[in-house]
């Protein structure tokens, strides 16, 4: 909140800075110019502030299956993409991703989870390469502390990339993912999620 605030103060006397600036200008010139920034800081600025934030929300809609009982869950899921540029922006190939699941029980643990995802893109759906649609596997670590184990999953996906933010580049993706989890000491169990997730993605 911090940052976002500085940014905002300093953007608020950047434009009063430059309203100040050369009174001799021509009075229409000016005020279209005035329009204009103002514009470019409430709406741009703001858009690429939430691409940020917005990469770690909302939430993921889950349902988690163990031991023959269903539970409510949200999985938050965000991380860092590595892939190709294609026209519109960076889309990933390959992600590694952190998440958590806050499951609605008071008797079933939480599950944090850090895995590595390979996609496979649908190019000649959307030769714009606006909005890419495709698939993914994955594998990674999970555990509920105490318990550890691992998870393998897959998922269907639409993916768009967001605006750069200082090099950084929040692509989102809305869709559906399967993890089926076991825990190393042999209990496992399943979770279906729908929603969107997100990856910094250079």
């Amino acid at each position: 909140m911090n940052r976002i605030t500085t940014i905002i103060i300093i953007l608020f006397f950047f434009v009063v800075q430059i309203n100040a600036q050369d009174s001799t200008d021509v009075e229409s010139g000016s005020t279209s110019e005035i329009i204009a920034l103002w514009t470019m800081t409430g709406i741009i600025v703001p858009l690429a502030i939430a691409g940020v934030v917005i990469s770690a929300v909302p939430p993921s809609i889950s349902i988690v299956s163990q031991d023959g009982i269903s539970y409510g869950a949200l999985n938050f899921e965000t991380g860092f993409g590595f892939g190709e540029k294609r026209i519109t922006g960076v889309f990933s190939d390959w992600r590694i991703g952190t998440s958590y699941s806050y499951i609605f029980n008071s008797n079933v643990r939480d599950v944090f989870r850090i895995e590595l995802k390979k996609d496979f893109h649908f190019d000649f759906v959307d030769r714009r390469k606006i909005l890419l649609s495709g698939f993914h596997f994955s594998a990674g670590l999970m555990t509920d502390f105490p318990n550890d184990g691992y998870t393998i999953g897959t998922g269907a996906w639409l993916k768009s990339p967001w605006l750069p933010f200082f090099g950084l580049f929040p692509e989102h993706t809305y869709g559906i993912t399967y993890r089926y989890n076991k825990y190393f000491g042999g209990k496992d169990f399943h979770e279906i999620s729908l929603g969107v997730t997100s990856a910094f993605t250079f």
